[in-house]
Formats: structure tokens, C-alpha cells, sequence
């Protein structure tokens, strides 16, 4: 979801940081920028290693969410929400498969008014496991009824493409800053390109007999 429909790290990033400053917390300079495409608990064992908060996983999430609702003006459509949108036109089945709790999702998806264009959602509660494990997509693919190894995956972070990846599924990998090391089997698409023809070629190979 992020930096693939939406760019809501901005409102990640300040809603991070302001439950931080209620919760009477800092940390080293950098580490929720080395922590993206993270699920949550994988986050907040970053924030117990280097903070010893004695908040418990529930309460530090339920403190974020409420800052991160705080910071919806932040939360912006990108370019292949468009794209997604022509998909769903022509009854291209797809899922969102994301490493951030339901209500973060659904929040999300409800700010930009992309609450109904996918056919199922994937969020870190439905998992054992997070990315960059391949649960979350190997369960998407199931929820939609096609095989993994007919499922293009789109992420813009080494977790997300990584996860992609081993659940069987070829993966275009888009991040928003050039990335000199691109996970390796994963297709590499720069920033500021764009995934239309290769998406597209894929679509077309998957519909010949």
C-alpha cells in the first residue's frame, strides 16, 4: 500500500514521532527510516531494543494510530492508484497485501477513496507472519483464487519484494528512491518510471491459451 497506491509515510512518520514525544520517548536519529516497509511488531521491537519502553505492543499501537489519524492530510494518492483503477475497470482481480494493522489500512484506503476498488486486503492481523515472509501473499493469492505463480506483485521496498518473491510470484519492484542493490529475481522498474507496459505485458502473456 504505501508507496504503491498511497504515500502515507509522511503521516507515518509524524504520527511515529509525535507518539514518541507523548509517550516521553527517543530514539537514535534514522531508525524509523531504516525500519520501512516493516509490520508493526517488527517496528515496535526496534522501539523496545532501543528505547526499554515498558508500553506493550497493544498500547504503543493504539498510541500511534490515534496520532496517525491526527495526520490524514498527509496521506496522498500516487500514480498507480490510476492505474489500479483501470485494472478493476476491466475486471482484473487484485488484492493489497500490507504490512500495517487493519485500522491503518482501512483508514488509509478510506482517505484517498480507494476503499472499494480491491477485491480483498491483506493486513499484518491476518498473518502469522509479516513481510518479508511470504504468508501475506500466498493468503491474497488463496482469497482471490488464483495461483501464486500467476499473481504480479508491485512494492517499492526490499521487504515487500522480498516477500513477493518467496511466496512464488514474479514482482516489480518500484521504490521511490533509486536503490543501487535491487532484490535479486525482482524486476527493477527506477523512480519516476512508470509499471503500465510491463504490467500490461504480463496481463497479455497470462491471457494467451
Amino acid at each position: 500500500m504505501d508507496g504503491t497506491l498511497v504515500d502515507s509515510e509522511p503521516a507515518h512518520e509524524a504520527a511515529f514521532d509525535s507518539a514518541l514525544h507523548e509517550a516521553g520517548l527517543s530514539v537514535p536519529a534514522g531508525l524509523h527510516d531504516g525500519l520501512l516497509g516493516a509490520s508493526g511488531d517488527a517496528v515496535f521491537a526496534a522501539l523496545r531494543e532501543a528505547t526499554g519502553t515498558p508500553l506493550s505492543l497493544a498500547e504503543w499501537t493504539g498510541l500511534k494510530h490515534r496520532h496517525f489519524e491526527r495526520h490524514a492530510h498527509a496521506i496522498a494518492r500516487l500514480p498507480a492508484a490510476a492505474l489500479a483503477e483501470r485494472l478493476g475497470a476491466r475486471g482484473v482481480p487484485m488484492a493489497l497485501v500490507s504490512n500495517s494493522t487493519p485500522e491503518e489500512v482501512r483508514f488509509c484506503m478510506r482517505a484517498t477513496g480507494l476503499d472499494t476498488l480491491l477485491d480483498t486486503v491483506v493486513t499484518r492481523a491476518d498473518v502469522p507472519r509479516g513481510k518479508p515472509a511470504p504468508d501475506g501473499y500466498l493468503l491474497a493469492a488463496q482469497w482471490l483464487g488464483v495461483a501464486p505463480a500467476d499473481c504480479l506483485v508491485v512494492e517499492d521496498s526490499p521487504t515487500g519484494a522480498a516477500a513477493g518473491l518467496a511466496a512464488g510470484m514474479q514482482v516489480l519492484y518500484h521504490p521511490q528512491a533509486p536503490d543501487p542493490t535491487p532484490p535479486e529475481g525482482a524486476r527493477y522498474i527506477a523512480p519516476g518510471a512508470v509499471p503500465d507496459p510491463l504490467i500490461e505485458t504480463f496481463l497479455n502473456m497470462k491471457a494467451q491459451p
